[in-house]
């Protein structure tokens, strides 16, 4: 028989709870800590434990706590990206069996990255590669960005003895936010997590986002001083699109996809915008009016509204003389990282308070700062400290 929550000591708490944030099901936690500690804790009593301190962090996550100057530095680059993920609910208190709720249970996550990093060895005020990167001239690379077959073409471009690579800023510590909350509610616990972090007292902001619209909103009114930058790897996905609709076979939609996306790396995106705005009046196409799922021009038009929307975010040369990061790439992971312990056909937390704790426990283990630990060392029963369960801000 395994433990009551109540028997099961701060110690064993915290392996529990990470187990049951590493892997895919509190039944695998279970067979994990029995396996590993020598332990019997029901999965029941696991579940029950990832609640509560799931819990105490989303409720730690709503708090306004400022940084305190002397453990927090300031960053010399500051970077916020959010992105949204997937999770599948259940209402609760409904007995025996899965009920879904809303459509098939499948509701948005919200989550956010915010990293310090350091700047480039090569800012000079010169653009540090004018040239497009080879990995964006790969047609592997560039139909799994555009989720479509690889076109058969010529690979010549490729060859990587002529390799050209953008070596942007890097990672110093990250931490993570993730929620159930709509963009409304995130974007001030955004930036709690910013002003903790002292992000903005950074010389040098960013927010990268896709084309997500409450991606845009929370920028502008939670971070209009950082500098937008739309994820150049989305950008990649309809401007690819929309070549191969242009040409005739896929030889010569590689040629046009090379040839705009190369204008779009080098801040011309006005230009990449004329040039589809022609093609789609030669092919008859109202981009004024709604185009049908079905409609083999539809990725024309949707790469023009699209890279129109977001035109004031392409400044890519600007963005790369100043050292900002130009891809969100660093978020499409994370929200892998999340999506691979809260994500899946069979699983489903109950709405909205299992799955708002998953996703806080996750976040907090996914951070960069040891803060899960460390909450986990000041909840009340631990044997060496009795504090507040507020973690320290990262530094």
């Amino acid at each position: 028989m395994g433990m009551d929550s109540r028997e099961v000591t701060p110690e064993l708490v915290r392996a529990v709870v990470h187990l049951a944030n590493e892997v895919r099901s509190f039944g695998r936690a279970e067979t994990a800590t029995w396996r590993v500690l020598g332990r019997r804790v029901s999965q029941s009593t696991i579940r029950r434990l990832v609640h509560q301190v799931g819990g105490e962090l989303a409720e730690w996550a709503q708090q306004e706590q400022p940084a305190n100057d002397q453990q927090v530095a300031i960053p010399r680059l500051a970077v916020v990206s959010c992105d949204g993920g997937r999770i599948r609910t259940r209402v609760p208190g409904q007995g025996r069996g899965v009920h879904p709720s809303g459509e098939n249970g499948w509701r948005e996550t919200k989550n956010a990255s915010l990293e310090r990093m350091s700047l480039p060895e090569n800012v000079s005020g010169d653009d540090p590669c004018p040239d497009l990167p080879t990995s964006f001239r790969s047609a592997e690379k560039v139909a799994n960005i555009a989720e479509k077959p690889v076109p058969n073409v010529d690979r010549a471009d490729e060859d990587k003895s002529t390799r050209v690579v953008y070596r942007g800023p890097r990672r110093v510590l990250r931490t993570v936010v993730s929620s159930m909350a709509c963009s409304e509610q995130f974007g001030p616990m955004m930036k709690r997590e910013a002003r903790r972090r002292r992000f903005f007292d950074a010389p040098l902001r960013a927010f990268l986002g896709d084309g997500l619209n409450w991606n845009w909103s929370i920028w502008k009114e939670h971070f209009p001083t950082f500098v937008p930058v739309l994820d150049f790897v989305h950008a990649i996905h309809y401007v690819f699109a929309a070549a191969m609709c242009i040409g005739s076979d896929e030889s010569e939609g590689w040629t046009i996809y090379k040839q705009y996306v190369t204008l779009c790396w080098q801040g011309r995106v006005d230009l990449v915008i004329e040039k589809l705005i022609d093609a789609s009046t030669a092919r008859g196409v109202d981009l004024q009016g709604r185009i049908a799922d079905e409609d083999p021009n539809k990725p024309l038009a949707d790469a023009v509204r699209y890279l129109t929307n977001n035109r004031s975010r392409m400044d890519y040369p600007a963005y790369r003389r100043a050292g900002l990061p130009v891809t969100s790439s660093a978020m499409e992971s994370l929200i892998k990282q999340i999506n691979q312990r809260v994500k899946g056909t069979e699983m489903f937390w109950d709405d909205p308070q299992g799955a708002e704790s998953i996703l806080h426990l996750r976040a907090a283990a996914l951070s960069q700062d040891d803060r899960l630990d460390r909450h986990l060392s000041r909840r009340p029963g631990w044997p060496f400290l009795r504090r507040s369960t507020i973690p320290t801000t990262a530094t």
